[in-house]
């Protein structure tokens, strides 16, 4: 361990004391367990100034630009726990098949494998190898490993599902297509991308041990051993239900099968597969990336789903209010809580005192919203079903 990682990490441990640790994971376990909450729902701040899906770390810049967002988030009274995030490169699984990457702009795709569904059955068995995007992640997650030699917990990579790695090799419009065409051929091909996801996130499982954290949605949310895998599924804004219902929904049911359990996440407005979405078996949680709780409920999302959002500061008696009310088994993420008194961008190695009480005072503020009791709250019976 080098020293500077060291020094860090013995900040950590006064900012993130055992005991604070410990409510934060119990708020979080009794949310996935559906059981009554301890105090309060759990929630989280949106980052202070790390790029959680950012792809251009190396390894040691991944860790130092981490551990320096850890101390902020110290700073503040939310569940957060300190756990290393990887990043996100939309060629992962497509990688483990051969598809070369393709970098512009600061954009991470990758180059298409498949240009007709004959050539399907020569796409080749996925790999793990040291070069590939993959392989990158398993050395970057064991540097981190090694280097805090074992004091933080550590996230899986951001995982794309069968469907959208599928889009990625091939094209989402011939994809799509192919499922009325050629049923048979269509699960062939989702089936080897589950295939592929299953490999890279058992490789992750077994690399981390009892660091690993099994979720990518989002980066800095936590969730008890247990809960399942969790996978991205932008395509879900593309399709009706009777697609979702034949086409989509038995793989998400497999891989459910495969790790007890599953989080989907879509972004954009994903509405009309919500309430399709929160009866499959297997489907634990939803996360939205552009999608409020109003416009969630109003989908159809089932109050038994763990609902993974967010919201600004000033919505925040709101949500709570409204969590409570329906029963919501909400896991929220609360951006602009990194503001100052004046309300102008202002760099956080810029604060002054009166920056940081002002933000402090704001915490304290949610954090008394979120322990608040709603006349309702007490008649909804969702957290014991």
């Amino acid at each position: 361990m080098q020293a500077w990682v060291r020094e860090k990490l013995d900040q950590l441990a006064e900012l993130f004391p055992p005991a604070r640790l410990n409510a934060s994971k119990e708020r979080w376990r009794r949310l996935w367990q559906r059981e009554p909450p301890l105090d309060r729902l759990p929630f989280v701040y949106h980052p202070a100034q790390l790029e959680y899906y950012s792809a251009g770390h190396t390894a040691e810049q991944r860790l130092r630009s981490s551990l320096d967002e850890f101390l902020l988030r110290g700073r503040m009274q939310d569940d957060f726990v300190p756990a290393l995030f990887p990043g996100c490169h939309q060629g992962t699984i497509p990688g483990m098949f051969g598809a070369e990457e393709i970098v512009r702009d600061g954009d991470f795709t990758c180059r298409k494998l498949l240009r007709g569904a004959s050539q399907i059955a020569t796409l080749p068995d996925p790999s793990l190898a040291p070069a590939s995007v993959a392989g990158r992640w398993l050395a970057m997650e064991q540097h981190f490993l090694e280097e805090t030699e074992g004091r933080l917990p550590i996230h899986t990579t951001d995982m794309q599902g069968p469907v959208d790695v599928c889009g990625q090799l091939w094209n989402y419009e011939d994809l799509f297509v192919l499922a009325y065409e050629d049923p048979a051929a269509y699960t062939v091909l989702v089936n080897k991308a589950a295939d592929a996801f299953s490999l890279l996130w058992e490789a992750q499982r077994n690399l981390l041990g009892e660091q690993f954290v099994g979720t990518h949605l989002f980066g800095w949310d936590w969730v008890p051993a247990g809960t399942g895998a969790s996978l991205s599924a932008d395509s879900l804004v593309m399709i009706s239900p009777d697609f979702y219902a034949q086409h989509y929904q038995p793989c998400l049911e497999q891989i459910g099968r495969r790790f007890h359990g599953l989080t989907v996440h879509s972004c954009g407005n994903f509405s009309a597969v919500i309430r399709a979405l929160c009866r499959t078996p297997g489907v634990k949680g939803i996360n939205a990336g552009q999608m409020g709780i109003e416009e969630l409920l109003k989908a159809g999302v089932d109050s038994r789903t763990v609902i993974i959002a967010g919201c600004g500061v000033e919505d925040v008696p709101r949500v709570f209010q409204l969590a409570r009310e329906e029963g919501l088994r909400l896991d929220l993420t609360i951006g602009g809580i990194w503001r100052t008194p004046d309300g102008a961008p202002k760099p956080l190695d810029q604060w002054t005192s009166r920056d940081w009480d002002f933000a402090r005072s704001t915490d304290e503020q949610i954090r008394q919203v979120a322990l608040e009791k709603g006349s309702r709250s007490q008649c909804k019976q969702e957290w014991m079903n």
